[in-house]
């Protein structure tokens, strides 16, 4: 009778009878086909190993790759921010030394003018109404003063050698703009209040201006038939 070569047949039938038995080596060709299952399951767990293995090297060289781009762009940064180190340390120099005094309050600005001024107007009759107020400034600087009905004023406003323009405006009590002086370095204005209020003026500076700056007020006589006072220089 012909034994079946399939590994997996474990029956053969006899062609003469028609009759099935178990073949011969049955425990053989089962131990075999075990060994072979054994075998291929270990083949495929070796493949998928290899495979988890490439994947994991190609994460790690694009790690790799990631990381030194990250790093040239991070030497790139340390360049640019030395760059601009090197570029803003006049500027924070300038700053600090050059700026600092004004910023404590030392250095000019524009008082000594305004004293003049200040000198000269008093044989007219005018009358400070406080004293001079010095101040740092970068922008606008702005104060309110009380005023009587027909009570006329004059603001001064100089500055130091951080201030080669300033303006002055003078404000209402609803306020709507009722006088201004053009920019230059000692501008100055004259107002007569028709009635009792609050005045406010706005010494404006030009622009990136920055330094000490100096401004006050003056209670004068009001001027003969509505014309205005002669503008004064401030003696240099």
């Amino acid at each position: 009778m012909p034994v079946p070569a399939e590994l997996e047949a474990t029956t053969m039938r006899c062609p003469y009878c028609n009759a099935t038995q178990a073949v011969p080596d049955l425990e053989a060709r089962r131990r075999l086909l075990l060994e072979h299952q054994r075998e291929a399951r270990l083949a495929e767990q070796a493949r998928a190993e290899a495979e988890r293995e490439v994947r994991r090297e190609a994460r790690e060289e694009a790690q790799r790759k990631e990381d030194k781009q990250e790093a040239r762009r991070g030497r790139w940064g340390m360049r640019l921010m030395s760059l601009f180190a090197i570029l803003l340390a006049p500027t924070i120099i300038a700053v600090t030394v050059f700026d600092l005094p004004a910023r404590l309050g030392f250095g000019e600005s524009g008082a000594g003018r305004l004293t003049q001024l200040r000198a000269q107007l008093a044989a007219s009759g005018c009358q400070p109404l406080g004293g001079i107020a010095e101040q740092y400034a970068t922008g606008s600087v702005s104060r309110l003063m009380p005023v009587a009905d027909q009570q006329c004023v004059r603001v001064f406003a100089a500055g130091g050698d951080g201030h080669r323009s300033l303006s002055l405006t003078l404000y209402d009590a609803t306020g709507k703009e009722v006088a201004r002086a053009g920019d230059t370095t000692d501008p100055q204005l004259e107002y007569c209040a028709r009635g009792a209020g609050t005045l406010r003026y706005e010494v404006a500076v030009g622009p990136a201006s920055k330094g000490r700056l100096s401004h006050m007020v003056l209670n004068c006589p009001g001027p003969a038939s509505g014309r205005t006072p002669e503008r004064l220089a401030p003696k240099r």
